[in-house]
């Protein structure tokens, strides 16, 4: 759209002015006149200079009401000259922003991947001068060689760039399962104590029965196989026995606590204090038990440095108060839970099912609650002797 300028002329004869102004070439849009000799019109920019340049002329009054089109963006633009150079400054600081790398994200994958070390990876990537600040033009697919090559006990590695993030995927290695040779003869032991669920085996002997309580190192599946009727020869024991086991832990409270309770008794000592001597004024009683405060009382002001020091002596004694029975019992719950989750992290099997879990109390004495949290576990119980041995 072309600029087009409204504006508003007062004159005693706008009918000669706009004759004037045609004959010079303007070129009027639109008119609209008034009743007080006054008139408004639309003109384009080039004939809007020249009808006010005639105005001018003749101390005629004129004012531009408004500007519309190209006329009034560059009239915007002049007032807002700083506006474009800005605009190139931020467009510049973008490109500059968006060419650079500025987090780095490493993620691990793979159901061994809580064994993934992220810091590994940043220190090789520290190495290389890839951090948060460096450029995008990386070659990843030599980046990943690189890396799988040095993080070691890592089976995947890739790297890609996506859009200011530098995003490293690995996956660590898998333990190669254990290979089962029918011909080394061996049987599987109880590692840990509890009631069978299930016996499964794929070879050998079983030795319990679901319902059976079995101890820790107890024979669950013989390795041996018949090849006669009264013949039998040594084979490699497999299978499983899923026994129920429970891990405790414990926490305890005391049901009362000692509270300091004021007697009602208390006694006040005074001194009068300089930067030169103090003086007793007043001695009070002193107590076996009690809780001080002290407050200054100024006396002779900012010239004069002398205040009265007042202490107060209240006599407190201990007594025993019962406790919040509720808030402790909550509180014993959380800290035997966590005991017994602790217990199962560290004895534990390292595959298992939690089956339930339950809390009950006892009271040793009579000021003192015991929350004991059970945790029940489904695990397979059968190991080879020599795992049961290295497992202590």
């Amino acid at each position: 759209m072309k600029g087009e300028v409204r504006l508003l002329i007062r004159g005693l004869m706008p009918e000669k002015l706009m004759e004037r102004a045609m004959d010079m070439g303007v070129r009027f849009r639109r008119v609209k006149t008034g009743d007080d000799h006054t008139f408004v019109a639309d003109v384009s920019e080039r004939d809007a200079r020249k009808l006010l340049k005639l105005c001018q002329r003749f101390s005629i009054p004129a004012e531009v009401l408004k500007r519309r089109g190209a006329s009034a963006f560059r009239r915007w633009l002049r007032r807002r000259w700083t506006l474009v150079p800005g605009l190139m400054v931020m467009a510049l600081l973008i490109a500059l922003a968006l060419g650079r790398i500025w987090r780095v994200e490493v993620r691990f994958t793979g159901n061994a991947a809580e064994r993934g070390d992220a810091g590994t990876f940043i220190e090789l990537l520290n190495e290389r001068g890839l951090r948060p600040g460096a450029g995008r033009d990386i070659d990843t697919a030599a980046l990943a060689d690189e890396l799988l090559a040095e993080a070691g006990e890592y089976s995947y590695v890739s790297a890609r760039v996506q859009g200011v993030v530098l995003q490293i995927e690995a996956a660590p290695e898998v333990e190669a399962p254990e290979v089962y040779d029918v011909d080394a003869p061996r049987s599987l032991y109880a590692d840990r104590t509890g009631i069978v669920v299930s016996v499964n085996v794929e070879a050998g002997e079983p030795c319990v029965k679901p319902g059976d309580t079995v101890r820790k190192g107890q024979l669950l599946i013989r390795g041996a196989e018949k090849v006669a009727k009264e013949d039998s020869r040594a084979i490699a024991a497999l299978g499983e026995v899923v026994v129920r086991a429970w891990y405790e832990g414990h926490a305890e409270g005391a049901l009362t606590a000692e509270q300091a309770r004021y007697t009602g008794r208390q006694s006040t000592s005074s001194a009068l204090q300089t930067p030169w001597f103090e003086w007793r004024v007043a001695e009070g009683e002193t107590f076996a038990r009690q809780s001080a405060t002290a407050e200054d009382v100024p006396i002779g002001g900012l010239f004069v440095p002398v205040k009265l020091r007042r202490v107060i002596n209240r006599e407190t004694e201990l007594v025993r108060e019962e406790g919040d029975r509720e808030l402790l019992s909550s509180r014993l719950v959380a800290l035997a839970m966590a005991d017994a989750r602790a217990r199962l992290t560290a004895f534990g099997p390292v595959q298992y099912k939690i089956a339930r879990s339950w809390v009950r109390y006892t009271q040793p004495t009579a000021d003192t609650l015991r929350a004991s949290a059970v945790c029940e576990i489904y695990t397979n119980a059968a190991a080879p002797y020599e795992a049961l041995r290295q497992g202590g």
